[in-house]
């Protein structure tokens, strides 16, 4: 992946995981319900100790596998989630479980959606000096100016995060995007965190379907200012 004729950037995923949040009253995926529904998909079941059945026995965790993607569970929260290491894989997976929650399970989920959220977590290899980079950007901040005064030292911004402005990290609409240098490659390397939710499931699968070209674009901004 190339940035100009002066910079290359690589992108190594490290997680991407996509959790489809609802709102029923009953949570729907009981066991053995969910994994007789997953197996018949293609999905490797691990094996599970003996457990009783009944109208609502959950399993918890991660119950399957398929396509390097584990699908994880959650009664308590609600949630049926997909996590790899392809942003392409977990997004197939959990448009799967969408399907499976409509045809073996019922769920409308126009209406039993409260949300979806993705968390990526990556690695950007860069040529530039991340530190340089982030620190040059804001150099001229008229508050960074301040903090040298009162701290008596020539500092630099070491982190660069954006969120959605007037939002709050508690409610189902956010997006939270935080780049640094990598600690054990400071000079070389950024870790990228993202959260990303919102109740309108489309706009998560979209944003997620281009998040590491939009990082890879953030990344760029930030070089080239420097």
């Amino acid at each position: 992946m190339s940035i100009g004729s002066e910079a290359r950037l690589e992108i190594r995923p490290q997680r991407y995981r996509l959790s489809l949040v609802l709102r029923t009253l009953f949570f729907p995926f009981t066991y053995p319900d969910v994994a007789e529904s997953l197996k018949k998909r293609g999905y490797i079941i691990p094996p599970l100790p003996p457990l009783p059945r009944g109208p609502r026995i959950y399993i918890g965790g991660r119950i399957a596998m398929k396509d390097d993607c584990t699908v994880d569970i959650d009664d308590s929260r609600k949630l049926i989630a997909s996590e790899g290491s392809s942003v392409q894989s977990t997004i197939n997976t959990l448009k799967e479980l969408m399907v499976t929650a409509k045809e073996d399970f019922y769920i409308d989920l126009d209406k039993e959606t409260d949300y979806l959220e993705l968390l990526a977590d990556m690695v950007v290899v860069t040529e530039k000096n991340p530190i340089e980079s982030i620190g040059k950007v804001f150099e001229e901040n008229k508050y960074l100016k301040r903090v040298n005064e009162i701290l008596n030292i020539d500092s630099s911004i070491f982190t660069f995060g954006v969120a959605i402005k007037g939002g709050n990290p508690a409610s189902k609409n956010w997006l939270d995007i935080r780049l640094e240098p990598r600690i054990t490659m400071p000079t070389r390397g950024y870790d990228v965190h993202i959260v990303y939710r919102d109740g309108d499931v489309s706009k998560v699968l979209e944003f997620a379907s281009k998040v590491n070209l939009k990082i890879e674009e953030l990344i760029k901004e930030m070089e080239g200012a420097s």
